[in-house]
């Protein structure tokens, strides 16, 4: 081997020895950083923070640490939904009971540990929906849900809603849909009166269930949806021979939102809609 072929060889390894006794050394027995999954348990945002803790166990399966911190976090969620419950905050409550069934999955590695269970979970959660059944339904009410007003009342088990306090609830909100119904009648809105009366009818079967006596019968709710119909259908078609036809329609659809599997008016929609789209492409 030349001289200048051993140097140059002598220089390079000796280049590598340097570069490589400067390069970091990786840090051994690292902490996992809970940081962020602690500031979001603080800011109440719970669902972020469980996702980070379940991240931080998934990479760190056998730390006892953050097990230790999984868990305390997941029982400060419970003691501050505890909290919202005893303030008589049952929506706050509710969303975090809720929010703590929907992931008990992912505490299965120290479930165990845990001072609740899925079955207190959910009994809390009916509780809430029982506090705030009517609530919810009067809100339901001003923004016209006729619908929605009746499905808080709905999702509790019927031995539930055959509590006295709960039924009672139940009956002020069907006959104020009863009235509503009525005042739209006297004042020609037929529309908003056919979707009281028609939600009232659909839903009429939990009165008897829960032993509940109301003002009026099914077949009065019957009734007064065939005079809307009726109503509706006549002022629909007088549009129409006046060749009005966007009129017509518009009346015929509301119809249509009280009585949906109407054939016959789904047909005249169509029909008007077809005339109008020539008369517009002419």
């Amino acid at each position: 081997m030349s001289s200048r072929l051993a140097q140059t060889l002598l220089v390079a390894a000796t280049s590598g020895l340097f570069l490589f006794s400067c390069a970091p050394s990786p840090k051994l027995g690292l902490s996992p950083d809970m940081t962020q999954a602690q500031r979001r348990l603080a800011g109440d945002d719970f669902q972020g923070a469980l996702d980070s803790f379940a991240a931080i166990a998934e990479s760190y399966p056998d730390d006892k640490a953050v097990r230790k911190e999984y868990t305390a976090a997941v029982e400060k969620m419970k003691a501050r939904a505890e909290g919202w419950f005893e303030e008589k905050d049952f929506d706050a409550a509710e969303k975090a009971y809720s929010l703590l069934l929907e992931n008990f999955h992912r505490f299965t590695g120290f479930e165990k540990s845990l001072s609740f269970s899925p079955e207190f979970l959910s009994r809390r959660i009916l509780q809430c929906q029982e506090h705030l059944s009517e609530r919810r339904a009067r809100q339901a009410l001003a923004e016209g849900d006729y619908l929605k007003a009746l499905d808080g009342f709905k999702v509790l088990p019927l031995e539930t809603l055959r509590d006295p306090a709960l039924s009672a609830g139940l009956r002020r909100i069907m006959e104020e849909i009863k009235v509503l119904a009525d005042k739209a009648v006297a004042r020609k809105d037929f529309v908003a009166a056919g979707k009281c009366y028609a939600v009232l009818w659909r839903e009429y079967p939990i009165a008897p269930q829960v032993s509940l006596s109301l003002s009026f019968s099914r077949n009065d709710l019957d009734e007064g949806v065939k005079k809307c119909r009726t109503q509706l259908t006549r002022e629909g078609l007088d549009q129409y021979r006046k060749g009005n036809l966007k009129e017509a329609i518009v009346i015929w659809q509301g119809l249509l939102q009280f009585d949906p599997d109407n054939a016959e008016i789904r047909r005249a929609v169509d029909t008007a809609t077809e005339q109008l789209k020539k008369i517009r492409d002419r």
